[in-house]
């Protein structure tokens, strides 16, 4: 048998290089023949075809909002208007339904015939999710019974500790969502996580293991790229990558600007600059640029201008938010970015709560310089001294490679994370069998 299953990925985010898992589903699968890899998948973003070249686009036959919303999308997608047709009466509207249905629109899942027959022309071995709503969930769970497949489940972060919380019919909602995540979770061959600490409490909660695979890169490669000497330059470049959500950095973000905008105004050459995708910068720019100092811009796709990028910079930001809701979200989450970051070669500064994994994990491991109580004032004395304490920036540095190979490697976790996936479809290949 070959020692690559044909794997089916159902997913909401498919391969793409924009968002953090696209990215990591790209360097997880790396290497995985194309031909035996398909995917079905909702996303937005445009695919790409370095790693899979085989897509089937879900739409509203299989993936849908339940009735009577279907009709209003509908309505909608073919110019259908509100009452007087006015965006107020829309936005009212909308904020109407979704004080009933809560922050997730209830949808439902088919397995249709034209689905159908793509799965059965591929012919696959094992299928491999993310999960996400109810629907997609019962459209993983058709597919999984129609086919038997062994199914492996991945998280990449803890949606079903706040997913269906609000709304009217937020508790049933929730009800239906938690029923079906522990069934597939009991049910799949092999269940993985996104940290080590999703990993251990989810073995705990759900009673049977977890294994954690990340983002993962090739060391070596992009090492070489790393700034050879940690010092500050001038003039200063502050620089945060990647997404930006109200649930997850957006409030420590502003802060961080805040802060910056701090050293700017005594006098001191400094830049932060924003790289996040055009959406993310067009919805909170405004909220962003406090200051000349701070400027948002577009994301950066090409791998090796990013990994420039990111190793040019005198200071690279993680920030977290300090809420409530956002650290029950992401309490286990691990950037995408994170590796990166670590091999760069530049000094790392990680604003958030030390309940959230990333925070514990650049605390613990030294990679970073931790500022884990929320205020703009201490925040921009924080910045300051990871701009000058050359001891402090020469430490952190040094920590990061660490983590980095020894955590972060596309040479070890590729070949482990791969593994599983031949095992879930009843192979045991060796190791190397599956490293490229």
């Amino acid at each position: 048998m070959n020692a690559h299953p044909r794997i089916l990925f159902v997913t909401p985010h498919a391969f793409n290089a924009v968002t953090g898992g696209g990215i990591t589903f790209s360097n997880l699968f790396r290497g995985w023949p194309a031909e035996r890899l398909a995917t079905a998948h909702n996303d937005r973003e445009p695919t790409t075809d370095d790693v899979c070249r085989l897509y089937y686009r879900l739409g509203p036959a299989e993936l849908d909002r339940v009735w009577p919303l279907s009709a209003a999308r509908r309505g909608a997608t073919t110019g259908g208007r509100t009452a007087g047709g006015s965006a107020p009466a829309t936005g009212l509207a909308r904020r109407a339904v979704l004080g009933v249905t809560g922050d997730v629109l209830p949808d439902r899942g088919r397995l249709t015939p034209e689905l159908e027959a793509w799965i059965e022309a591929f012919r696959p071995e094992v299928l491999y999710t993310i999960l996400g709503t109810i629907g997609m969930m019962q459209l993983v769970d058709r597919i999984r019974r129609r086919f038997d497949l062994p199914l492996v489940v991945h998280f990449m972060d803890d949606w079903p500790a706040t997913a269906y919380r609000t709304g009217l019919i937020g508790r049933w909602q929730r009800r239906r969502m938690l029923r079906l995540v522990r069934r597939l979770v009991a049910d799949a061959a092999a269940c993985l996580a996104i940290s080590p600490a999703m990993a251990t409490a989810y073995t705990r909660d759900f009673g049977r293991p977890f294994e954690a695979f990340q983002n993962t890169l090739d060391v070596a490669r992009w090492s070489d790229l790393a700034t050879p000497d940690p010092a500050a330059a001038t003039p200063i470049e502050i620089l945060y990558v990647g997404s930006v959500f109200p649930n997850a950095q957006l409030d420590a973000l502003i802060d961080c600007a805040h802060a910056v905008a701090v050293l700017a105004r005594a006098g001191r050459d400094v830049r932060l600059n924003i790289s996040t995708p055009s959406g993310h910068g067009a919805r909170y720019r405004e909220r962003l640029e406090v200051h000349d100092c701070v400027t948002v811009e577009d994301t950066i796709t090409d791998d090796d201008a990013f990994f420039r990028r990111i190793a040019a910079a005198d200071l690279l930001l993680l920030p977290v938010n300090f809420d409530a809701e956002t650290v029950r979200f992401i309490r286990y989450s691990m950037p995408t970015k994170v590796p990166a970051y670590l091999v760069s070669g530049t000094p790392v500064l990680a604003y958030g709560p030390e309940l959230t994994a990333q925070i514990a994990y650049a605390r613990d491991a030294g990679w970073a310089h931790v500022v884990d109580r929320p205020g703009v004032a201490q925040l921009s004395t924080e910045i300051a001294r990871a701009l000058d304490d050359d001891v402090l920036r020469r430490r952190v540095v040094s920590a990061a490679k660490e983590a980095a190979a020894a955590n972060h490697n596309a040479a070890t976790v590729r070949p482990r994370f791969q593994a599983r996936l031949a095992e879930a479809a009843g192979l045991s290949p060796a190791t190397e069998a599956v490293a490229q």
